[in-house]
């Protein structure tokens, strides 16, 4: 009973926190937040990308990245039109594989990021927001996960995404550094931000 509870009040919160946002997101999801057609639903947002030999500012999603079950819940840069995404929880992976286009399918439970991704950043941003920065070394897990709620970063407060406005997920590598492979290995990486998706309730 305690987790159900514990689940309702964050959801709670969850709601007040977007009618804090609802002047930022667009104009028809505004409109329906102020007479209560949104519901929230639980949501994992996640892109799934070969990053072998990244350098610099390495993009994550781009105009080419498309929603693709097991690889990426992104289309274009953007969440659609009123599907906002409020998240207060981070996991990042890595794998190696033996291929490129395979990022569907290797396995992102190493308990231990490679040094110059762990030396690294993620930012993201929306309209020149900053919506996260954080480094590398908070996220990768240090020791084997207990449970899939391991693997997460706890942000102790509520970030956003606007629906259908561009974003830039990318990581920012240590200067001079390139993320380089294994000999006739890929370096693969996965970020998810766990949390809401708002979407127009159903009469």
């Amino acid at each position: 009973m305690e987790s159900v509870l514990n689940n309702r009040s964050k959801v709670l919160a969850a709601l007040g926190y977007l009618k804090l946002i609802a002047a930022f997101v667009s104009t028809e999801l505004s409109t329906l937040i102020a007479k209560g057609d949104v519901r929230l639903s639980r949501h994992t947002a996640y892109v799934r990308k070969n990053a072998t030999g990244a350098s610099n500012t390495f993009n994550l999603i781009d105009e080419n990245t498309k929603a693709v079950d097991g690889v990426s819940s992104i289309s274009e840069r953007r969440f659609p039109k009123n599907q906002a995404v409020i998240f207060d929880k981070v996991a990042v992976g890595f794998a190696e594989g033996d291929a490129e286009g395979k990022e569907g399918a290797v396995d992102y439970t190493s308990t231990k990021l490679p040094a110059v991704l762990r030396n690294a950043s993620l930012v993201l941003t929306q309209n020149g927001r900053e919506v996260l920065s954080i480094p590398m070394s908070e996220l990768g897990k240090q020791v084997s996960p207990a449970s899939g709620e391991d693997n997460y970063h706890d942000l102790e407060a509520f970030s956003y995404f606007a629906d259908d406005q561009a974003m830039e997920w990318v990581i920012k590598f240590p200067s001079g550094e390139t993320f380089s492979a294994a000999t006739g290995k890929q370096n693969y990486v996965e970020v998810r931000l766990q949390g809401y998706k708002t979407s127009r309730k159903v009469a």
